[in-house]
């Protein structure tokens, strides 16, 4: 996913909602995310351990968050795609639009 944004809800507001919604998921259970100031760290850990940087910039009530970093383990390599998509559609439906 390249990108992401919200344009009702701050990052920390949009991330529990996200997290709420991955709660009891396949999903859920890999996946964390790390607010570290402006940047979020999206890290999948499954038989190896993927980390997608994005750079985070407030926008009025929202926010955008732009992919500037990836570290892909050899065995998610086959499935990023579907699984960053899994998240994308998590994140659509509590109100973000993605850029995959």
């Amino acid at each position: 996913m390249k990108s992401f944004e919200s344009k009702t809800a701050s990052i920390q507001d949009f991330l529990k909602k996200v997290e709420a919604a991955l709660e009891g998921r396949d999903l859920g259970e890999i996946t964390r995310f790390k607010l570290q100031g402006t940047e979020l760290l999206v890290v999948f850990s499954k038989l190896g351990t993927t980390e997608l940087k994005y750079k985070i910039d407030s926008q009025g009530e929202g926010f955008k968050a732009l992919l500037v970093g990836e570290k892909v383990a050899l065995t998610h390599r086959p499935l990023k795609a579907d699984i960053t998509a899994r998240l994308a559609r998590v994140m659509e439906r509590e109100g973000a639009h993605c850029s995959i």
